[in-house]
């Protein structure tokens, strides 16, 4: 999923995540997070967290869902989190 906010300038994607066998990770997804076209920060967070974000940022801020991200990528243990 693709959030864009108000003015364009922030947008934040989630993707799902594969492991290298290519089973789907229920347990986290890849958060990306851009500024004016610049990445600023790349991590995992655990289905509820993302689902908390959504929720602020659509309800509280005024972002707008502008794309799905359907095609799970790579899990990299080096953006790992402790969630």
């Amino acid at each position: 999923m693709q959030l864009t906010s108000k003015d364009g300038n922030m947008v934040v994607d989630f993707y799902p995540v594969k492991f290298a066998d290519g089973t789907i990770n229920t347990r986290h997804i890849f958060k990306t997070l851009t500024f004016a076209g610049s990445t600023q920060s790349k991590r995992y967070i655990n289905q509820r967290d993302m689902t908390r974000e959504i929720d602020s940022r659509v309800e509280g801020y005024g972002y707008e869902v502008t794309d799905m991200h359907t095609i799970p990528q790579l899990y990299n243990g080096a953006y790992a989190c402790s969630c």
